[in-house]
């Protein structure tokens, strides 16, 4: 659903412009970093959170369980800088 939204804004390709499409851009990176973060702790109670750590144990170099942590870190670095070049705070 972010996604859509994040679509009816408008995000342009290019550099991060402040406005309300870069920051709900960032917040869309941020979700799916928290997603991976959850996937780690929660593989066993969902098939969705099963496939995030079979995409970290099978499709990331080193393969592991923990490229989740890594995915999260990444995920909170690209989204936290687009949330502030959307705020205009970079």
């Amino acid at each position: 659903m972010l996604l859509v939204v994040v679509v009816e804004v408008g995000v342009e390709p290019g550099p991060i412009r402040p406005g309300t499409g870069s920051v709900l851009l960032g917040l869309y990176v941020l979700v799916w970093g928290f997603m991976f973060l959850a996937s780690y702790f929660y593989s066993h109670k969902t098939f969705f959170f099963r496939g995030l750590i079979w995409i970290c144990e099978h499709l990331s170099f080193p393969p592991s369980r923990k490229m989740a942590f890594f995915y999260f870190a990444l995920a909170l670095f690209i989204g936290g800088m687009t949330i502030l070049g959307g705020l205009a705070l970079l």
